[in-house]
């Protein structure tokens, strides 16, 4: 199981919750515009090469950054399925990568999210949001920094842990808005149960998060978890530009209780706060597939995502790869 289990345009509680009661209609009219997600190639391996660190836990997450270091053009963060820790990994073509060999950088962290260009005053500086405390009611997420991408130094708890009968806080996704150039800090909050929500928060510097008010993006009472977000020119073929947000859901796809399908789905909006409405080709995976990292690099989208194996005695997964043209 992909264990799951206000950005300050409104700080008026009344409106935020009228909006988010907006957003859960548009969100039932289930591809009502007939806009469509990209069309993504079959997805392959990576990450294969186990390190002794990482135990009976495999990479789960993998969030990538472009940098030129180190004799490799691409660096990307992983998470393990259960909170083990942070592991380094390097490419040059984003398909084929080499994992750091002195892996760990964090443990007891999750879900990294890493994004370059932060501070103007150290251009070459990382931030990053990590989950702690991972599948407790302690749950939270921290905002970190390094200057050589390999020594992180914890800055500030970004969302603080959720109070019963909410008690999860995680699945961080940090993004910058092309459009107004704000951070903004998208996660899932609720209780591995019935209330599930997305939240966005968004501030001018990315340290500011913390303080940022919380939106209420997407809201259901069954799994829909690992937000991250996406923005996309208008281009041919019928890609609508716009803001595209792509989560986790694990439905009932037999009629037994237990058989259940983990599946990734996309949800469109024109504007950064929303509404968002399903795109219409979804599922945009299916087979067991969750926690759909999405990236643009040198004008091609490539996305990140797990894949279970098996669930008995403990879930196995492994991680793939999409590619896509952008427009």
């Amino acid at each position: 199981m992909s264990k799951i289990l206000q950005v300050g345009w409104l700080p008026a509680l009344g409106v935020v919750l009228l909006l988010s009661l907006s957003g859960r209609i548009a969100s039932a009219q289930a591809n009502s515009e007939g806009i469509p997600y990209l069309r993504l190639s079959e997805p392959k391996r990576i990450l294969e090469q186990a390190q002794t660190w990482e135990g009976d836990q495999q990479p789960h997450t993998l969030s990538v950054v472009e940098l030129n270091r180190g004799g490799f053009r691409y660096w990307g963060y992983y998470g393990l399925n259960e909170g083990r820790g942070t592991g380094l990994a390097f490419s040059q073509d984003l398909v084929h990568w080499t994992k750091y060999e002195k892996n760990p950088l964090w443990k007891n962290a999750r879900w990294t999210s890493v994004l370059s260009g932060a501070d103007p005053r150290h251009p070459g500086r990382l931030h990053y949001a990590i989950t702690r405390n991972y599948d407790t009611p302690q749950s939270h997420i921290v905002l970190a920094s390094s200057d050589d991408g390999i020594h992180l130094k914890a800055l500030k708890v970004l969302v603080k842990p959720q109070p019963a009968p909410r008690n999860r806080n995680q699945n961080p996704n940090l993004f910058r808005d092309p459009v107004s150039k704000q951070f903004v800090l998208t996660y899932y909050s609720g209780n591995d149960n019935n209330h599930f929500d997305v939240i966005a928060r968004s501030a001018g510097r990315i340290g500011d998060l913390a303080a940022a008010p919380g939106r209420v993006l997407l809201h259901e009472t069954s799994i829909l978890a690992a937000p991250t977000m996406l923005h996309l020119k208008p281009g041919p073929g019928g890609t609508k530009g716009g803001y595209y947000l792509a989560t986790e859901i694990c439905p009932q796809v037999g009629p037994k209780p237990t058989d259940v399908e983990w599946q990734v789905k996309v949800f469109h909006s024109e504007r950064l706060e929303g509404p968002y409405r399903p795109v219409s080709n979804n599922p945009v995976q299916t087979g067991d597939r969750a926690c759909l990292f999405q990236h643009s690099f040198q004008g091609r989208y490539y996305g990140f995502q797990s894949h279970r194996l098996q669930t008995n005695p403990i879930d196995v997964w492994e991680m793939e790869v999409l590619e896509a043209p952008l427009p």
